[in-house]
Protein backbone atom coordinates (compact mmCIF):
# COMPACT_ATOMS: atom_id res chain seq x y z
CA UNK A 1 0.00 0.00 0.00
CA UNK A 2 1.35 3.36 -1.16
CA UNK A 3 1.32 6.72 0.06
CA UNK A 4 -1.10 7.87 -2.45
CA UNK A 5 -3.12 4.69 -1.46
CA UNK A 6 -4.00 6.07 1.97
CA UNK A 7 -4.40 9.56 0.64
CA UNK A 8 -2.00 10.96 2.77
CA UNK A 9 0.07 14.49 1.66
CA UNK A 10 3.36 15.31 3.06
CA UNK A 11 3.36 19.09 4.14
CA UNK A 12 6.20 20.72 2.61
CA UNK A 13 8.29 22.71 5.55
CA UNK A 14 9.37 25.47 2.98
CA UNK A 15 5.53 27.14 2.58
CA UNK A 16 6.22 27.65 6.37
CA UNK A 17 9.50 29.60 6.04
CA UNK A 18 11.71 26.93 6.95
CA UNK A 19 15.24 26.61 5.01
CA UNK A 20 16.64 22.95 5.63
CA UNK A 21 17.99 21.08 3.32
CA UNK A 22 15.40 17.82 2.32
CA UNK A 23 16.86 14.94 2.11
CA UNK A 24 14.97 11.35 0.98
CA UNK A 25 17.20 8.59 2.30
CA UNK A 26 16.68 4.63 0.75
CA UNK A 27 18.22 1.67 2.19
CA UNK A 28 16.36 -1.72 2.93
CA UNK A 29 18.72 -1.69 6.01
CA UNK A 30 16.80 -0.25 8.62
CA UNK A 31 20.28 0.13 11.25
CA UNK A 32 21.62 2.16 8.57
CA UNK A 33 18.68 3.90 7.62
CA UNK A 34 17.63 4.86 10.98
CA UNK A 35 21.52 6.19 11.48
CA UNK A 36 21.77 7.91 8.77
CA UNK A 37 18.21 9.42 8.91
CA UNK A 38 19.19 10.69 12.64
CA UNK A 39 22.67 11.87 12.11
CA UNK A 40 21.20 14.09 9.29
CA UNK A 41 18.14 15.18 11.25
CA UNK A 42 20.64 15.55 14.17
CA UNK A 43 22.69 18.02 11.73
CA UNK A 44 19.42 20.04 10.48
CA UNK A 45 18.16 18.51 7.36
CA UNK A 46 14.51 17.14 6.83
CA UNK A 47 14.70 13.50 6.14
CA UNK A 48 12.33 11.47 4.19
CA UNK A 49 13.32 7.70 5.29
CA UNK A 50 12.25 4.79 2.56
CA UNK A 51 13.05 1.36 3.30
CA UNK A 52 13.61 0.34 -0.59
CA UNK A 53 13.64 2.27 -3.93
CA UNK A 54 10.33 1.88 -4.79
CA UNK A 55 8.80 3.44 -1.42
CA UNK A 56 11.65 6.07 -2.40
CA UNK A 57 10.28 6.86 -5.11
CA UNK A 58 6.07 7.11 -4.16
CA UNK A 59 7.87 9.22 -1.14
CA UNK A 60 9.45 11.72 -3.92
CA UNK A 61 6.37 11.87 -5.77
CA UNK A 62 3.72 12.68 -3.38
CA UNK A 63 6.41 15.35 -1.72
CA UNK A 64 5.30 18.65 -2.36
CA UNK A 65 8.26 20.70 -2.22
CA UNK A 66 11.77 20.33 -3.63
CA UNK A 67 14.11 17.35 -2.62
CA UNK A 68 17.67 18.84 -2.30
CA UNK A 69 19.57 15.36 -1.82
CA UNK A 70 18.76 11.47 -2.28
CA UNK A 71 21.10 9.22 -0.76
CA UNK A 72 20.12 5.93 -2.08
CA UNK A 73 21.80 2.07 -1.18
CA UNK A 74 22.23 0.58 -4.77
CA UNK A 75 21.14 -3.12 -3.68
CA UNK A 76 18.10 -2.66 -2.60
CA UNK A 77 14.37 -5.28 -3.31
CA UNK A 78 11.62 -3.52 -5.80
CA UNK A 79 13.66 -0.87 -7.21
CA UNK A 80 17.50 -1.04 -7.10
CA UNK A 81 19.23 2.36 -6.16
CA UNK A 82 20.78 3.01 -9.55
CA UNK A 83 17.07 2.71 -11.00
CA UNK A 84 15.90 4.83 -8.92
CA UNK A 85 18.68 7.48 -9.02
CA UNK A 86 17.50 7.46 -13.07
CA UNK A 87 13.85 7.48 -11.88
CA UNK A 88 14.83 10.99 -9.67
CA UNK A 89 16.76 12.66 -11.99
CA UNK A 90 14.03 12.66 -14.99
CA UNK A 91 11.30 13.09 -12.05
CA UNK A 92 13.28 15.89 -10.00
CA UNK A 93 15.36 18.19 -12.18
CA UNK A 94 18.49 19.57 -9.97
CA UNK A 95 18.43 16.64 -7.31
CA UNK A 96 21.61 15.93 -5.48
CA UNK A 97 22.35 12.08 -5.80
CA UNK A 98 24.77 9.94 -3.62
CA UNK A 99 24.99 6.32 -4.14
CA UNK A 100 26.52 3.88 -0.67
CA UNK A 101 27.11 0.39 -1.10
CA UNK A 102 29.06 -1.67 0.70
CA UNK A 103 29.76 -4.10 -2.89
CA UNK A 104 33.27 -4.05 -3.81
CA UNK A 105 33.89 -0.43 -5.77
CA UNK A 106 34.56 -2.77 -8.69
CA UNK A 107 31.29 -4.20 -8.84
CA UNK A 108 29.98 -0.31 -8.47
CA UNK A 109 31.71 0.83 -11.43
CA UNK A 110 30.84 -2.41 -13.58
CA UNK A 111 27.53 -0.97 -13.50
CA UNK A 112 28.25 2.34 -15.10
CA UNK A 113 27.23 4.37 -11.81
CA UNK A 114 29.04 7.97 -12.02
CA UNK A 115 27.31 9.14 -8.95
CA UNK A 116 29.21 10.01 -5.64
CA UNK A 117 29.94 6.90 -3.85
CA UNK A 118 30.03 5.98 -0.11
CA UNK A 119 31.42 3.18 0.70
CA UNK A 120 29.93 1.06 3.63
CA UNK A 121 31.34 1.13 6.34
CA UNK A 122 31.07 4.87 6.78
CA UNK A 123 31.32 6.90 9.83
CA UNK A 124 28.94 9.74 10.68
CA UNK A 125 31.94 12.53 9.49
CA UNK A 126 32.47 10.85 5.92
CA UNK A 127 28.28 10.92 5.80
CA UNK A 128 28.26 14.83 6.26
CA UNK A 129 30.76 15.57 4.36
CA UNK A 130 29.71 13.72 1.49
CA UNK A 131 26.40 15.64 2.28
CA UNK A 132 27.88 19.29 2.44
CA UNK A 133 30.22 19.01 -0.42
CA UNK A 134 26.84 17.81 -2.23
CA UNK A 135 24.47 20.28 -1.01
CA UNK A 136 27.28 23.20 -1.65
CA UNK A 137 27.35 23.54 1.78
CA UNK A 138 30.16 24.72 4.13
CA UNK A 139 30.20 23.64 7.52
CA UNK A 140 29.50 26.05 9.81
CA UNK A 141 30.38 26.77 13.62
CA UNK A 142 27.80 25.54 16.08
CA UNK A 143 26.79 29.43 17.60
CA UNK A 144 25.77 29.96 13.84
CA UNK A 145 23.74 27.65 12.79
CA UNK A 146 20.70 28.32 10.50
CA UNK A 147 19.60 25.04 9.75
CA UNK A 148 22.18 24.16 7.12
CA UNK A 149 25.04 21.42 7.89
CA UNK A 150 27.14 21.26 10.88
CA UNK A 151 28.47 18.87 12.96
CA UNK A 152 26.05 16.83 15.45
CA UNK A 153 26.38 17.80 18.91
CA UNK A 154 24.84 14.59 20.69
CA UNK A 155 24.93 10.73 19.62
CA UNK A 156 24.69 9.15 17.26
CA UNK A 157 28.39 9.95 17.39
CA UNK A 158 29.62 10.96 13.96
CA UNK A 159 33.04 9.30 14.30
CA UNK A 160 30.56 5.41 15.20
CA UNK A 161 31.10 3.50 11.91
CA UNK A 162 28.26 2.99 10.09
CA UNK A 163 28.75 -0.54 8.33
CA UNK A 164 26.24 -2.78 6.74
CA UNK A 165 24.94 -5.85 8.96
Amino acid sequence: MSLEDLNIKLPDPRSMGVQQPVVLVADDEVLIRNLVTLLLQADGCIVLSASDGQEALELSRTYPGRVDLAITDVDMPRLNGTDLCAHLLQERPGIKLIVMSGNDMSEIVGRNINLPFLPKPFDGEALLARVQASLGVSAQAPEHKTGRLTAPPTSPSPSSPISRT
